[in-house]
């Protein structure tokens, strides 16, 4: 961005500001700006065990006491740097009405947590589970005394709710895919309120993790039974329908809804483009002293579409503590502006295994093709004629890795040094750049070229590929780019390469009814067990739909998986019925051995990027660390930002 536009965007951000402020009415008040009880008689430090803003309500008699609003045995939460002072606005930007984003970081209240270091889950609303009956039986045992925003209990019951939910016709859930065993859904009981039991039809010893997976499954499992019976057709007659219920359930749209977020939603503001989260007083979280958490009062998020626009913000100072916005191409820019925008910069890992990979259709529906695809010799071919350093230096800026396509190198399924060991050779291989070995292997399959240069299929027609990748005014540009360097590598080895840039939601269409030859997807994943599609065909997207769609659908429907699609799904449903983890890991050890073997199934381009963290130096708890690409492990949600603080007086 050079200097000159960097003036006249912040200038034009300056009008925008004034006029957003003059625009508001007196009902889209600022939380600074609403009336104010005066808190300067009560502790914000140590000393103090709740929040202020708490401590008032108590004393008028508005909220029960502290003990009250507890469980019994709390979550306990160690901090980052060190006990944190009560109180302040979290500000941050999002940039999709889904609050996806936010989601991520402030709606992860799930019944088990991933660990922080993503090595495997820890309690969260659920104090313990064990398997039983060789793991066909889950069994959760919650927290007493656990409550919603509302104050009403939370028990086993709302579990159920939801399952009952999921069974129902008339509704659109359906028991989640986690829940099937040989084609066969789960059975939910609740014996208790504190207890909810998970029967399968056969082993399925990896469903706790589902319980922690992203902030998606604890948000449809967490259903408030008291508050949305009341729009439930069975226990109201005033509605017929769902479609009441659907709406009144969206949590990020409904200031009403009762949540065991630690923050809740309070407002939505300037015609939607503000959100306003503030404290949930039921929280079930204390740090180390027994100081009911979170530290900070509201979290304020602010809708910003245009991508410059998040530039600016963000190097105003305009927010507190922000993840997965910054692109590494502005990332020199907020380097150089951290001293002017009073902010600091942490360096997390985005994880990414392939940033991004070239995904090829295994289940391609043109026959001839798919024989050619199939053929190992090809997919290596094509691997070798992919100009990784070129995309790393001028895509990248050089801070990306040139490697294969793999999951994310912080995965724990590597942690063991032999693990380590087969990961760093499975990242490595087919990862140079050699066309000579590239048309050896072209040569080797009996692919002439004709007195065009061109390469000619079996049945003597030209040998073609359409690359379908996003325009390159989409959120991702650099796929565009990636995809026209590749290109340009591939028409070299012979191949025709003509490039598409349809919508994005007709590129996902296309790949589900595996009607593409070659497109692109981010890669990236922590947890084989719970999201395996990247290594095993199970599931109708990237490079097996089809094969995935019989896997799913136990046969009723795809394609039959073939060589090393069937060898992979068969390691997987090893995995489902193991309960030792370590056999599980090297399992998975078995399978990235087949994809060395037998692969590439997807080409790696750059990976194990930095991912950008900007923190206010006044803000702190933040970790070093972590890991953002994968949101299945529900970073930085994981790391509990609950016990993040923002000292008013105090830099870094």
């Amino acid at each position: 961005m050079s200097v000159k536009r960097l003036f006249v965007l912040l200038f034009v951000l300056a009008v925008l500001s004034l006029l957003l402020v003059l625009g508001l009415s007196s009902s889209n008040k600022r939380p600074e700006q609403e009336e104010k009880i005066d808190l300067s008689k009560y502790l914000t430090g140590i000393e103090a065990k709740e929040s202020p803003m708490l401590a008032a309500l108590v004393e008028q008699g508005k909220l029960p006491p502290l003990e009250e609003r507890l469980p019994d045995e709390p979550i306990v939460v160690k901090p980052y740097e060190r006990p944190g002072i009560y109180g302040g606005t979290w500000h941050m930007i999002h940039d999709g009405p889904d609050l996806a984003f936010l989601k991520i970081t402030l709606g992860y209240a799930p019944l088990l947590r991933w660990k922080a270091d993503s090595s495997g889950v820890e309690p969260g609303l659920a104090k313990s589970y064990e398997y039983s009956d060789g793991g066909r039986t889950l069994t959760l045992h919650l927290r007493k005394g656990l409550k919603w925003s509302d104050g009403h209990p939370y028990t086993s019951a709302d579990f159920k709710f939801w399952y009952e939910l999921c069974e129902d016709e008339r509704y659109k859930l359906q028991p989640p895919g986690w829940s099937y065993v040989n084609g066969k859904p789960m059975k939910v009981e609740a014996p208790d309120p504190y207890t909810i039991v998970m029967r399968f039809a056969g082993p399925n010893y990896f469903a706790h993790l589902q319980l922690a997976t992203g902030f998606w499954n604890p948000e449809e499992y967490s259903i408030p039974k008291h508050y949305m019976i009341q729009f439930h057709p069975d226990y109201n007659k005033r509605y017929k329908d769902f479609v009441t219920f659907e709406r009144k359930n969206i949590t990020h749209l409904n200031p009403d809804r009762p949540t065991m977020w630690s923050w809740k939603l309070k407002s939505i503001e300037a015609s939607g483009t503000r959100v306003i989260f503030e404290r949930n007083p039921y929280c079930p979280m204390v740090d180390t002293y027994g100081r009911q958490l979170p530290y900070i009062d509201r979290v304020q998020s602010t809708l910003v579409l245009d991508s410059q626009l998040k530039v600016l913000r963000m190097l105003a100072g305009e927010v507190d503590c922000q993840w997965r916005m910054i692109e590494l191409t502005d990332l020199g820019l907020f380097m150089r502006g951290q001293k002017r925008g009073g902010y600091h910069i942490k360096l997390w890992n985005e994880g990414s295994g392939a940033k991004s990979a070239v995904a090829i259709n295994w289940d391609q529906r043109d026959p001839v093709l798919r024989k050619i695809v199939r053929d190992k010799r090809f997919r290596q071919a094509l691997a070798y004629a992919v100009p990784r350093d070129k995309i790393n230096k001028v895509i990248f800026r050089g801070m990306a890795r040139p490697q294969n396509s793999v999951i994310s190198p912080q995965s724990w399924h590597f942690k063991h040094p032999e693990g380590k060991e087969l990961y760093e050779k499975w990242r490595n291989l087919y990862s140079e750049y050699d066309l000579k070995k590239a048309n050896l292997l072209l040569d080797e399959m009996g692919l002439k070229r004709n007195k065009s240069g061109i390469r000619l299929r079996p049945d003597g027609k030209p040998l073609q590929l359409i690359f379908t990748v996003v325009a390159a005014t989409s959120a991702v540009p650099f796929e565009n780019d990636e995809a026209l360097m590749i290109s340009e590598e591939w028409r070299k080895l012979g191949i025709k390469v003509l490039i598409n840039t349809p919508p994005g939601p007709e590129i996902s269409n296309r790949i589900r009814l595996a009607k593409y030859d070659v497109t692109m997807l981010g890669q990236s994943e922590m947890d084989l067990f719970t999201y395996p599609e990247w290594v095993f065909p199970t599931g109708i997207t990237y490079w097996h739909p089809l094969t995935g769609k019989w896997y799913q659908t136990a046969g009723k429907e795809g394609w039959a998986p073939e060589g090393p699609a069937k060898d992979l799904i068969d390691i997987y449903e090893k995995i489902k019925s193991e309960p030792d983890l370590d056999k599980c890991h090297r399992l998975i050890w078995e399978a990235v051995r087949i994809h060395m073997e037998e692969g590439p199934f997807c080409l790696g381009t750059v990976g194990d990027t930095p991912s950008a963290v900007i923190i206010k130096n006044n803000f702190h708890n933040v970790p070093d660390t972590g890991v953002t690409g994968p949101w299945a492990v529900a970073q930085p949600a994981a790391s509990y930002p609950e016990q993040f603080f923002i000292d008013p007086g105090g830099a870094k």
